[in-house]
């Protein structure tokens, strides 16, 4: 077969060159004659040639990552990361609905149950910084994996505690564990999503841990008021006991997903170079097209030199790097974030069930809040101090108004997702905790239980603006000290929640107006700190300056 369509092309062309001389008539009828006597199959090599020499052979990291695209693959890190957030957040928050239908069997006072409350925080706390420093080290899945499976093996031993001493133990390990992929798991996710897609993918990715304020009081109401017991191991477990094991499932789940994803190519390339990033670019490439067709790019190039890995000095030392300039400012504004975020959702969200109980069976008409929590510890220390009895009783209608709140924390979650690329995330942040804020002084003052209950749900949204925090600081750290950078910011973070919940705990009998209104202006304030935060383009141009890779 001939092809004719270029032999009139050609002809054209000589005809054009007829006056330039008998040269370019000449050339141009033996390139004539070599395509009339090409063959389909010489053609079909030749086209095959010149389609290869347009792809795409070596370009930046930033380049190659976009030509990956959006797809099946996202969507399963997405949801892998959601799972682990649900998992973080169910441990953390998850004694809250059991602490009551175990505190006559365990003997636990208030001060008892509050630290049982505080039990996950503390070990998030006390081990964010050596988590940091091994997700930047070794990796952030090789990092997250073992520990999730490790959480769960300690939450479970934790319901077979027999005493306070056993349960608060176990819960600090269990929370020494989480915090491996307490914060560790934003990095993953960010790494693993375009610039433009990274705020939307973590605000999605957190929209799980709205689910489990709707699945842990689902499971608590299921689980919690039934009077059956097991024997395990010569033990009987109480149905309290069996809820801690419901609530591990979801960890278990992201760790058999994990075994089949792969590390962040943002890591690989500054832990081990191109090469290694390359191979998992590829992999991405592949899950997202759903094709066999071959990943165009066959070399990255880097305009940083990566940073090298120099152990635990060198982690103190990068430790370091983030209180200078010019990440010092961007630390210190999204840690003040973060700790009033936590402060506020976390802290008050431990004592909701409580307040939510006492709420339910007292008819709140011209009596705030503050007036019955006030009546009830006066009442509990007049029957410890006359009868020296435990009774414990809980409202069945908290669990059903506890899911409530999660679908609101849901829809919240859902609406950043779908607003914050639009409105943009310090925009986002400041709506957010300014109604809270505001909300969490009036529900203090309100004289009607449905209001109140109104504004504690809105109060509790404050929560979901931690997803917009990790979002802000992520434009701003390296690869290479990212993941130092979130748990550290996620220390500071349970740090205000486990003072908030001290804070309430302490002063919700004498002075319970003063701590909400201390709670709301302080949260409503921090929004200020945003005027201040600089430029991201700004602080990266100086940190690649200084060798740093993004």
């Amino acid at each position: 077969m001939f092809y004719v369509r270029t032999i009139s092309f050609s002809i054209t062309r000589t005809a054009l060159y007829r006056g330039r001389g008998s040269t370019f008539l000449s050339v141009e009828l033996c390139e004539l004659f070599s395509v009339i006597t090409m063959t389909s199959e010489e053609r079909k090599g030749t086209s095959d040639i010149e389609k290869s020499s347009e792809k795409v052979i070596e370009l930046s990291f930033e380049e190659a990552f976009e030509l990956t695209g959006n797809g099946k693959f996202n969507y399963l890190v997405l949801f892998t990361s959601g799972l682990i957030m649900l998992n973080v957040s169910m441990e953390s928050v998850g004694m809250s609905y059991a602490i009551t239908s175990a505190e006559c069997e365990l003997k636990l006072n208030s001060a008892s149950k509050g630290l049982i409350n505080a039990a996950a925080f503390i070990g998030i706390m006390s081990t964010s910084f050596l988590w940091g420093y091994l997700g930047d080290k070794v990796g952030r899945r090789k990092v997250m994996l073992p520990a999730i499976l490790a959480s769960a093996f300690a939450s479970i031993g934790s319901s077979f505690a027999s005493n306070f001493g056993m349960l608060l133990l176990l819960r600090v390990i269990t929370g020494c564990l989480i915090s491996a992929s307490s914060a560790t798991v934003y990095a993953y996710l960010g790494e693993l999503h375009i610039s433009s897609r990274r705020a939307s993918a973590i605000a999605w990715g957190s929209v799980f841990i709205s689910f489990s304020f709707i699945i842990l009081p689902g499971l608590a109401w299921l689980i919690i008021p039934g009077k059956w017991s097991l024997e395990v191991f010569g033990m009987q477990v109480a149905p309290w006991r069996a809820f801690v094991w419901s609530w591990c499932i979801p960890g278990l789940a992201a760790a058999a997903i994990l075994l089949f994803l792969p590390e962040s190519p943002r890591y690989l390339l500054v832990a081990r170079g191109p090469d290694a990033a390359l191979e998992v670019l590829a992999q991405m490439y592949a899950w997202n097209k759903g094709t066999e067709e071959k990943y165009p790019v066959q070399k990255i190039t880097m305009n940083n030199e990566a940073e090298k890995k120099t152990g635990f000095a060198g982690a103190v030392k990068n430790f370091f790097i983030l209180f200078r300039p010019p990440l010092l400012p961007c630390v210190f504004i999204t840690h003040v974030l973060m700790f009033s975020v936590f402060m506020l959702s976390s802290g008050l969200y431990v004592w909701v069930p409580d307040i939510l109980n006492n709420i339910l069976q007292n008819d709140m008409h011209d009596t705030t809040i503050c007036q019955i929590i006030s009546e009830k510890f006066l009442n509990a220390s007049k029957l410890s101090t006359e009868h020296n009895c435990c009774q414990s009783t809980v409202s069945v209608a908290v669990f059903p108004i506890s899911m409530s709140m999660g679908a609101v924390f849901a829809a919240t979650y859902l609406a950043i997702g779908v607003f914050i690329a639009r409105i943009g995330k310090k925009t986002m942040y400041s709506v957010i905790m300014v109604i809270c804020g505001v909300a969490t002084v009036a529900a203090a003052f309100v004289p009607e239980g449905v209001a109140a209950t109104i504004l504690l749900i809105i109060c509790l949204c404050s929560g979901c603006a931690a997803s917009i925090v990790a979002a802000i600081a992520l434009d701003v750290f390296p690869t290479c000290l990212r993941a130092m950078a979130m748990c550290v910011m996620y220390m500071t973070g349970r740090a205000g929640a486990a003072f908030g919940s001290y804070l309430l705990g302490a002063t919700l009998d004498t002075n319970c107006h003063l701590a909400f209104t201390g709670f709301g202006v302080f949260t409503a304030a921090t929004t200020v700190l945003l005027v201040f935060w600089p430029k991201p383009e700004k602080v990266r141009e100086i940190m690649e300056q200084k060798g740093f890779s993004f």
